[in-house]
C-alpha cells in the first residue's frame, strides 16, 4: 500500500519559491490558506512537474508531526478498531502501524511504527499514547498512511483548524 495523497503548494517567499507538501487539496488551501500544522514538510529543491518526491529532497515539519500525534492520541481511543483490539488483547500495547509498510502482518520496520497505545483491562488507557521517535513521514515506501480510521480524523481536524483560523 502506498502512502497518503499529498499535494505540493508552491509559495513565493523572500528566499525564493518554496514547495510545501500538504495533505489538504489545492482547492482547500486556495480558499482557506495553509496553516503551519497542515504543512507536512518542504521540498529542499523545488519540484519539477511530475517529479517523484524522495526522502532525500524532503524535510518534515515538526509542527505537523506534533499535531498528527495529538490527533492520534485524542481520537484513537474512540475508534471502533482500536476499541475492539483492546478488548481482544486485554493487557499490553497496541501498535499503530503506518499502513504504507510492506509487512503489516509481519516484522514492521521501526520507521513504520507510528506509536503505541497502552491497554489495561481490555480498554485503552487514558493518556496512554506514546509516539515513536523512529517513525518517518516519508520513507522509500512513500508518505505516511494512518489507515481507514485515523487518516480521516487527521484530515477532519486539519480542515476544522483552517476554518477556525480563516474566520
Amino acid at each position: 500500500m502506498t502512502g497518503s495523497r499529498m499535494y505540493i503548494c508552491r509559495v513565493g517567499t523572500p528566499d525564493g519559491p518554496k514547495d510545501y507538501v500538504t495533505c489538504l487539496s489545492h482547492e482547500h488551501v486556495f480558499e482557506h490558506g495553509l496553516q503551519t500544522e497542515a504543512i507536512v514538510g518542504v521540498l529542499l529543491q523545488p519540484s519539477e512537474n511530475g517529479e517523484q518526491i524522495s526522502p532525500d529532497n524532503f524535510a518534515r515539519n515538526r509542527v505537523f508531526v506534533d499535531f498528527m500525534h495529538s490527533v492520534i492520541a485524542r481520537r484513537g481511543p474512540e475508534l471502533p478498531g482500536l476499541i475492539a483490539e483492546a478488548k481482544r488483547q486485554g493487557e499490553g500495547w497496541i501498535c499503530v502501524v503506518d499502513q504504507r509498510t510492506p509487512t503489516p502482518q509481519g516484522a514492521v520496520p521501526p520507521e513504520d511504527i507510528v506509536g503505541l497505545f497502552e491497554v489495561r483491562n481490555g480498554q485503552v488507557s487514558a493518556g496512554g499514547y506514546h509516539s515513536s521517535p523512529n517513525h518517518v513521514i516519508l520513507s522509500a515506501n512513500g508518505f505516511f498512511c494512518l489507515g481507514a480510521e485515523l487518516q480521516p480524523c487527521l484530515i477532519e481536524e486539519l480542515v476544522a483548524l483552517a476554518g477556525k483560523t480563516s474566520s
